[in-house]
Formats: C-alpha cells, structure tokens, sequence
C-alpha cells in the first residue's frame, strides 16, 4: 500500500466510525460496501493491528482503531478544509490580481475601474504593473494584460473590451499658427507628433477612396500620455483615440482634422492565460472590466455612448 493509498484508506476508516456502519460510509463516498471493507482490510494488514470488531449487524471500536481513529478524523477534516479553501477562491472574488497595461490606459481608464471594482469585492487585492512595453504574462506571473489589439499567442486568450475611433486632431495654438489641412495630401505637408505605436504612413478612408499618407514630425514619443500634452502644445497634428479627447473637441480646445476620412478603429483587449478563468477573481474583474468599458465606448457617428451603467443582468 502507498503512502497515497493509506491516506485515502485512513479517510474512509474515519468516514465508516462517522457513518456507523460500512453500507452508510459506502453510500456517503459512492464506492461499493466491498470496497470500503477491502481498504479496511489493507489498513489493517498495512498496520499489523485490528481496527474495529465486527460482528453480523455492527462493529466496534478496538483500543487501537479508537487511538487510531483520533488521527484518521484530523486528516479527513484538514482536507475537508483544504478543499473548501480552495473553492472560495474558485467561487468567490478573493485573493490577489496581478494586472498590466500601459502608463496612459492604466491612469486614464484601469485603475478608476480597478478603484470601483475594490469597493465591491473588497477581498480582492490589485497588483499593477503599468508599462508600455509588452510583458510576458505567463513569464510574470500576471493574470490580464490589457492591450491595443489582440496577441498572437496560443497559450493566451482575449476578448474586446472596447472599439473606438481613431482621428487626426490639432489644438487650437497650432491652428492659429499653420491652419488646418485641407484635403489628405495636405497632410504630409504639417508637422506631426509621431507616436511609435502608430505608422508613420496613415491610410485614410475618404471619399476618394484609400489615400496613404507618409507624415513626419520633429516630436517623437513612446507614450500616449506624452503624446497629448505635445498634441495640445501646438507641437504638431496627431493622430489619437476620439474617447481620449471628445471632451476637448466638445469644447473647442482640439480640433478634429478632416473628419469625412477615417482611419481604421483601434480596439482595446484583456489578454489572459487560459487557464486563469477557472478563478472566480480573474472572471469576476474580466466581466466588470467588460461592463466599464462599454461604458466609454464609441458609436460609429463619433459620438460618445451615454453615460448611464449599463445593467449587470
């Protein structure tokens, strides 16, 4: 008999005295009255002492399975625990969430949702990792990376969490110095703030048809954070999601760049190891983050979606 073996025979030692009887322990743990007796048997064998004293009706204990028991019944209750410990964090929103985006996203949209999410499931705790380079989750040890489009990993999964628009914008200063293109072409003559996780040539559906446009500019930047406060100083066209700066159009502060032509939507994903689902905390956050992020979204006429919750039903 493995050590495994007398484990498993000393759980259905502790469940027959707890049951009162073999056929009781038998129906209890869906294994057949000869079974029970058989692992009964072996334990014995295995211990060189009888357990219990049968008779045809019932049985009792010896001295050595009343000892014995004692430690049979510690064991079965400790993995009784270990088991239920186990399916809270299963069930139940508990326990630590490690998460990585990038700077811009995490500040400007994750973490008030990760804010939100913690005042309603209170037992969850948050790890952030906020960085623009592409961090290897299964590497790391991160549960969701939230990212522009999905990764072209098998080990990994994805959903969309959000689409939205993608436009050229100019502020105001910059307007006033150099105007406003007027048709694609125009565009290649104008400084741009270049953002490296954008081409340098645009492809642009206008009323024309395709047009791909090679810009340049004299600002460069790896951060969509940075990339607003040079698009906002004057330093040039670029191109940004319309969910990051629909207010400021609203007010007049940027301007939208030739608006009749549209450049493809950029998507927002949460990647995720295939197997992190299974815990109520990771699903639980995917779900809400879901929920959040549709909240933002945008409509195909570039108009931000109300602001009202949606029902979690």
């Amino acid at each position: 008999m493995s050590a495994l073996d007398e484990v498993r025979a000393m759980m259905i030692f502790a469940r027959v005295v707890d049951e009162g009887g073999f056929s009781a322990a038998a129906r209890k743990m869906g294994l057949s009255r000869a079974a029970i007796s058989h692992q009964i048997r072996q334990l014995e064998t295995r211990l060189g002492v009888p357990l219990l004293r049968r008779s045809t009706r019932s049985f009792s204990l010896t001295d050595a399975g009343a000892r014995y028991y004692d430690s049979c019944r510690t064991i079965s209750l400790e993995a009784e625990a270990a088991r239920k410990r186990v399916e809270e964090l299963r069930d139940d929103p508990v326990g630590k969430i490690s998460l990585t985006c990038s700077v811009h996203l995490g500040t400007l949209r994750i973490v008030p949702i990760l804010d939100r999410f913690r005042q309603t499931y209170p037992g969850v705790s948050i790890d952030v990792h906020l960085s623009d380079e592409v961090v290897d989750l299964i590497g790391r040890g991160i549960d969701i990376a939230v990212r522009s489009g999905p990764l072209k990993n098998s080990e990994l999964k994805n959903f969309k969490l959000y689409q939205t628009h993608r436009i050229i914008a100019a502020s105001k200063p910059y307007v006033s110095k150099f105007g406003l293109p007027e048709s694609p072409d125009d565009l290649s003559e104008h400084e741009w703030v270049m953002y490296s996780r954008v081409p340098e040539t645009l492809t642009l559906q206008c009323a024309e048809g395709t047009q791909n446009i090679r810009v340049s500019g004299s600002v460069r930047v790896d951060n969509a954070t940075a990339r607003l406060q040079f698009l906002r100083g004057g330093h040039g066209l670029a191109v940004v999601p319309l969910c990051d700066v629909q207010q400021e159009i609203n007010d007049g502060d940027l301007i939208r760049v030739l608006p009749d032509c549209k450049l493809p939507d950029l998507e927002i994903y949460a990647v995720y190891p295939g197997g992190v689902t299974r815990s109520a905390k990771v699903q639980s956050l995917l779900d809400y983050m879901r929920r959040e992020m549709r909240e933002i979204d945008i409509s195909r006429n570039g108009q931000v979606q109300g602001d009202s919750h949606i029902d979690h039903s």
